[in-house]
C-alpha cells in the first residue's frame, strides 16, 4: 500500500515537472521571439541613426549650425590694376549696402511711410516697394541697394540722424571703378555685380586679383534674433594681389586718339582696331578696339547707330498690349539683339577675330624667299597689270591696273605688287611657305595672356605643301599677298616684329608684374624669345626694303620728317561676307603697320580700318587712310618715349620749331637767334631794338619760315581768318596761307605733285586767329592706292 502511494507521489512530481519545464521552453522561446522582434524593430531605427550620425553627420551638423549662427561676409579687397607707369587703370572703391531690419523698425514703432518715401527718392527705388520689404518682420536683413557711393549713404545716414530711426543699416562692400572711362576697356575688361571678373585682364587675372572673403560667424535666434548668449568667430580677408601692365596710360591715349579721329574722317561703318608694341621685347604698350565702351557701365551700349537701331526694335513691340504674342515675340527679340550687341562692343578684335591682312602680309613672304634663298635683291619682275598663272581660272590683277612695269625685288615691294609677290611665292615653294608660316607664330595664339585668343586660319597643310594637289597653285599665290586666310591683328604684329627685329620671334605679354598687397613683387614677367626664324642677316635686308616702302613706295603718306618709318599698307578684301539679303559685299579692311626707327626699331604700330565708306569721296587704301593714321600715332608717341629726331639734312620747312622771344635784341642778335632754329626774318622799322615779332615768343611754326620783327613800329593786331585748304597743293597752300598772314605746317606727303593735296587742317576753316598762327595741314598722295 505505501509503496503505491509513494509510485503515485513520483508521478505527480514528475507530471509538475514537465509541465515546469514546458512553462520554461514556452518562456525562453516567447523571450527569443520578443529579442528578435525587437531586433527587427531596432534595426530601421539603428539604421536611421547610423545614416544621420554617421553617413549625414556633417550635412546635419552643417543644418544645426547654420539655425544656430549667421555668417557676414567680409569682402577682400580686390587687386588693383596699373599701368607700367603706377598710373590707376582699374581699383576698388569703398562702398556700402543699404538694409533693413524691419523687425527693430516695427519694434520702435518707426513711420515706414516716412522711410519708404525718404529713402524711394535717395535710391530711385519704389516706395511701395520699400514699404512691402519693411513690414516683413520674419526677416532681420532686407537689402534695399548695394554698392551705394559716399554721396548716397551720407544722405542716409543725416536722414537716420535727424529722424532718430532705429533699423536702416549699411555694411561695407566694394565696387569697381575705371578712372579713365573708356579708355584700353578691351584690355582690362570690367567685373560683374558680384566682383567677379567678367572680360579682359579682370576675368583672365580673377583668381590673381580677387584674394579670399572673410567672415564673420555669430549666433542667432527664432527670425534671425539675437542669443542671450551670443557668439562670435572672425576670419579675417585675404586682400587680391595688384597688376602693373606693359601698357602705357599715355600712348594708349594717342593710339585711340588718332583711331577716333580716322573712324571719324572716312566714315569708318564698323569700327577699327589698334595695337603699339615693342618689337624687341613683345610689350604691348597699347591695344584697342573701337567703338571702346565704358566698363564703368558695361551694359549701356556705346555705338550711337546700335543705340538708335536697339531702341528701334524695343518701341515696335511696346505699342502692343503686354500680354499679346506680338509684344512676347518681339521683346524676345529686342532681348536677343541687345545681347548680341553687348557682346560684340566686349569683343577684343585684336586678339579674337581673324582677318585677311592683305598686302601687310607680303613683308612676310619677301622674309621667307629672301632667306632661303629663293628671292634675292637682283631679281627683276615685269607687272603689265594682270597675268594668267597655272593653276587659275581667271588672270591675277595686280591693284594698279596699267601695270608696274619693270621692277627689282626692292621695288616689287615698294609698289606693293601682287604680280611680283606672285611669283615670289611660287618660287618659294608651298612647302617652305607653310614652315616659315608656321615658324612665324601664324598657327598658334601668341599667349598674350588675354581671355578669347583665337589663331586664325589657314589652307590645310595637305593642299598647301603637295604641287599635284588641286588648288594648289591658286592657294600658294593667294597667300603670297596675304588673302583668303585670317590670322589675328596680334600675330601679324608679332610676326613682322621679327621679321625686323634681327629674326626673333617674341611672345607678346602686358602684365610686367604682379604685386602682393604691400605692394612687393612676387612675380616679375621678362621677354621670352620663342624661336630664331630668320636670320639678322636677312632681318637687316627687310629693314632697308620696308624703310623704302615709305621713303619711296606706297606708304610716303606715313613719312616723318627727322625719324625713319618703315612700314606696309594693306586693302583686303572681306571676301565670303554677305550682306542682309544674302549677297556678297564689296567691304574692305584698311590697313598700315609702321616700324620706327628704322635704323634701330624700338615700336610697332598696326592700324586697321574696317569699311570706310565711299560716300567721303577719298580712295579706299590703306596707303591713303590708315597710313597717314599711324603717321598721326607716331607724330605722338616718339617723342613721348623719348625716341631721338635726328635732323640732319631734313628739309626744316616740315619741322615744328618753337619761335624764340626776341624782344630787346638788336638786329643782329635776333637773326643769330632765328638761324638757331632754321628761320629767317623780314625787318620792319628802323630802331635799334626789336620792340615787337610776329609770330610770339613760344609760338610753333615750320622751320625755314620767315618771320616778321618790329623796330620801333606798330605790330598789327588785327585777327585774320584760316583759309580753307582742303583740295589744295602745298604750293597753293602756303601761298593761300601767306596771303592771309598765317604759316602752314606740312604733315605727311611733303613734295609737290598733282596728287598730293590737302586733306586735312587743326583749324577749323573761317576761324578768326591771331596774325601769324601756324596751321597743320596733313597732305595725302592720292597715288598710295594699296
Amino acid at each position: 500500500m505505501k509503496s503505491k502511494r509513494n509510485q503515485k507521489r513520483s508521478s505527480q512530481k514528475a507530471g509538475r515537472q514537465g509541465r515546469v519545464r514546458a512553462d520554461l521552453q514556452m518562456l525562453r522561446r516567447t523571450g527569443v521571439v520578443m529579442i528578435l522582434c525587437g531586433i527587427v524593430a531596432f534595426i530601421p531605427v539603428a539604421g536611421m541613426l547610423t545614416n544621420l550620425m554617421i553617413f549625414h553627420h556633417d550635412e546635419y551638423a552643417q543644418r544645426a549650425l547654420n539655425n544656430q549662427t549667421r555668417t557676414t561676409t567680409v569682402t577682400a579687397s580686390r587687386g588693383s590694376i596699373y599701368d607700367r607707369n603706377m598710373n590707376v587703370l582699374a581699383e576698388s572703391a569703398s562702398v556700402e549696402n543699404v538694409f533693413l531690419d524691419p523687425k527693430e523698425l516695427h519694434d520702435n514703432k518707426e513711420d515706414l511711410n516716412l522711410i519708404a518715401n525718404t529713402l524711394a527718392g535717395i535710391l530711385e527705388l519704389e516706395p511701395a516697394w520699400i514699404k512691402e520689404q519693411a513690414e516683413d518682420t520674419t526677416m532681420r536683413y532686407k537689402v534695399l541697394a548695394r554698392k551705394q557711393p559716399p554721396n548716397v549713404t551720407d544722405q542716409i545716414r543725416a536722414f537716420i540722424k535727424e529722424n532718430k530711426i532705429i533699423g536702416i543699416h549699411m555694411e561695407p562692400d566694394s565696387k569697381r571703378v575705371y578712372p579713365n572711362g573708356p579708355l584700353a576697356s578691351h584690355v582690362l575688361g570690367f567685373t560683374n555685380s558680384s566682383n567677379q571678373g567678367a572680360e579682359g585682364l579682370e576675368a583672365y587675372y580673377n583668381r590673381i586679383l580677387e584674394g579670399t572673403e572673410g567672415k564673420v560667424i555669430t549666433t542667432k535666434g527664432n527670425y534671425e534674433t539675437e542669443m542671450p548668449y551670443s557668439y562670435e568667430k572672425y576670419y579675417e580677408a585675404s586682400d587680391g594681389n595688384s597688376l602693373v601692365l606693359t601698357v602705357d596710360n599715355t600712348v594708349q591715349y594717342y593710339l585711340d586718339k588718332n583711331l577716333t579721329a580716322a573712324v571719324e574722317k572716312y566714315d569708318v561703318q564698323n569700327g577699327a582696331f589698334g595695337i603699339v608694341m615693342d618689337v624687341n621685347t613683345g610689350a604691348v604698350l597699347a591695344m584697342t578696339t573701337l567703338g571702346n565702351y565704358d566698363p564703368n557701365n558695361y551694359l549701356e551700349i556705346s555705338d550711337p547707330r546700335m543705340t538708335q537701331e536697339l531702341e528701334k526694335l524695343r518701341r515696335s513691340y511696346m505699342v502692343f498690349p503686354q500680354s499679346s504674342e506680338n509684344y512676347i515675340t518681339g521683346e524676345a527679340v529686342y532681348e536677343e539683339a541687345l545681347i548680341e550687341a553687348r557682346l560684340a562692343q566686349w569683343r577684343n578684335r585684336v586678339v579674337s577675330d581673324g582677318y585677311e591682312p592683305g598686302s601687310t602680309f607680303k613683308i612676310v613672304t619677301m622674309a621667307a624667299a629672301i632667306e632661303e634663298g629663293t628671292t634675292t635683291l637682283n631679281d627683276n619682275f615685269y607687272c603689265a597689270g594682270q597675268e594668267i598663272f597655272y593653276g587659275r581660272s581667271d588672270p591675277l590683277h595686280c591693284w594698279k591696273h596699267e601695270g608696274h612695269g619693270a621692277q627689282n625685288t626692292s621695288q616689287a615691294l615698294q609698289n606693293s605688287c601682287n604680280l611680283a609677290l606672285a611669283h615670289i611665292g611660287l618660287k618659294l615653294g608651298g612647302d617652305r611657305f607653310y614652315e616659315y608660316y608656321k615658324a612665324f607664330g601664324l598657327l598658334e595664339p601668341t599667349g598674350v595672356g588675354l581671355p578669347g585668343e583665337a589663331s586664325g586660319y589657314f589652307f590645310p597643310e595637305s593642299l598647301i605643301t603637295d604641287p599635284n594637289a588641286d588648288g594648289y597653285d591658286a592657294a600658294v599665290i593667294a597667300t603670297s599677298f596675304g588673302q583668303t586666310f585670317t590670322i589675328t591683328p596680334l600675330q601679324l604684329v608679332r610676326a613682322i616684329s621679327c621679321v625686323v627685329n634681327g629674326g626673333k620671334l617674341m611672345q607678346p605679354y602686358i602684365v610686367g608684374e604682379v604685386l602682393d598687397a604691400n605692394g612687393e613683387v612676387v612675380e616679375k614677367r621678362e621677354p621670352k624669345m620663342t624661336r630664331q626664324v630668320i636670320s639678322k642677316e636677312t632681318s637687316d635686308i627687310m629693314r632697308e626694303m620696308i624703310l623704302s616702302v615709305v621713303e619711296e613706295g606706297t606708304a610716303k603718306n606715313a613719312k616723318i620728317a627727322g625719324y625713319s618709318i618703315g612700314g606696309k599698307t594693306g586693302t583686303a578684301e572681306k571676301t565670303g561676307k554677305v550682306d542682309e539679303n544674302g549677297q556678297y559685299v564689296d567691304d574692305k579692311i584698311v590697313s598700315f603697320v609702321g616700324i620706327a626707327p628704322m635704323d634701330n626699331p624700338q615700336y610697332i604700330v598696326l592700324v586697321a580700318l574696317d569699311t570706310p565708306s565711299n560716300a567721303t569721296g577719298i580712295y579706299i587704301s590703306g596707303g591713303v587712310m590708315a597710313a597717314p593714321t599711324v603717321r598721326g600715332v607716331f607724330e605722338d608717341i616718339l617723342p613721348y618715349l623719348g625716341v631721338p629726331r635726328d635732323l640732319t639734312g631734313v628739309d626744316m620747312s616740315g619741322v615744328e620749331v618753337e619761335m624764340p622771344n626776341l624782344i630787346g635784341l638788336t638786329k643782329d642778335e635776333a637773326e643769330q637767334a632765328l638761324k638757331e632754329v632754321s628761320l629767317t626774318a623780314e625787318i620792319v622799322g628802323e630802331g635799334s631794338q626789336i620792340t615787337g615779332q610776329i609770330p610770339i615768343a613760344g609760338g610753333k611754326l615750320p622751320g625755314n619760315s620767315e618771320i616778321i620783327i618790329y623796330m620801333g613800329e606798330d605790330i598789327p593786331s588785327d585777327m585774320v581768318e584760316v583759309p580753307d585748304f582742303s583740295g589744295m597743293t602745298i604750293a597753293e597752300a602756303n601761298n593761300a596761307a601767306a596771303n592771309a598772314g598765317l604759316y602752314i605746317l606740312v604733315r605727311g606727303a611733303d613734295y609737290d605733285s598733282g596728287y598730293v593735296t590737302a586733306t586735312e587742317q587743326n583749324i577749323t576753316p573761317g576761324k578768326q586767329v591771331v596774325r601769324g598762327t601756324t596751321v597743320r595741314v596733313g597732305f595725302t598722295d592720292h597715288s598710295a592706292r594699296d
